[in-house]
């Protein structure tokens, strides 16, 4: 394999997402660690959670090259961005899709239970979400959400699987990878909606619209 890659953007989050896959470790993912190494303990040492990272993922075909050929993909970069990064990006695709009743939200219950769920930033953003193009049908429907959700739970869960549809088709491994992440619940719905199709294009599109307008930082890598 060409070492080409290594001079990409992203490729330091490629190296850092084969090397270290439990450094956002969701402990209910850690089903039969032994007792006596404490979670917390190997998720604050970097060589017990390297350890910790390959007993996850043990039996699998664990190919580097696979994860490595997936940084080529535009789509397939956001599997690489940092975990908090994208549990931000997956909340602002919330408040875009649910943007309409986010800001008709008045009672003080309804405001509180949509900060909760979506985080102060995606509540607040749903003003300017609301004047941005809104999802076509079919990417709603790949969603599992023909009509806009009301509950803020259920629009994260949107934002979730828009950024799996988004990511397209990626190896096992990565998928894997992934689904060790924290909050387990929202990236196992992220994880379940990666393939490649029409809806996964209209997803990428809208959540590179969002990187451009909230998280520049990573917007060079989707040029």
């Amino acid at each position: 394999m060409s070492d080409e890659w290594l001079e990409a953007p992203w490729a330091r989050a490629v190296m850092y997402c084969i090397a270290d896959p439990a450094a956002d470790l969701d402990f209910t993912m850690a089903h039969g660690w032994p007792e006596w190494m404490p979670l917390d303990s190997a998720q604050t040492d970097p060589f017990t959670r390297v350890k910790l990272g390959r007993w996850l993922l043990r039996g699998q075909s664990d190919e580097p090259s696979a994860i490595i050929s997936a940084g080529a993909a535009r789509r397939s970069r956001l599997a690489f961005l940092p975990a908090p990064d994208a549990v931000r990006l997956m909340r602002l695709a919330g408040a875009w899709v649910g943007a309409s009743s986010l800001t008709r939200l008045l009672r003080t219950t309804d405001i509180v239970a949509a900060r909760a769920n979506l985080g102060e930033e995606a509540v607040a953003f749903a003003s300017q979400a609301a004047l941005l193009p809104r999802p076509i049908a079919e990417l709603m429907s790949a969603l599992g959400a023909s009509d806009i959700p009301s509950a803020p739970s259920a629009l994260l869960q949107c934002g979730a699987a828009m950024f799996g549809l988004a990511i397209g088709d990626i190896p096992q491994m990565l998928r894997t990878r992934l689904g060790l992440r924290r909050p387990a619940p929202l990236w196992a719905a992220a994880v379940d909606k990666c393939r490649d199709d029409n809806a996964g294009e209209d997803a990428f599109y809208a959540m590179r619209r969002l990187i451009r307008k909230r998280m520049p930082t990573w917007s060079h890598w989707f040029s």
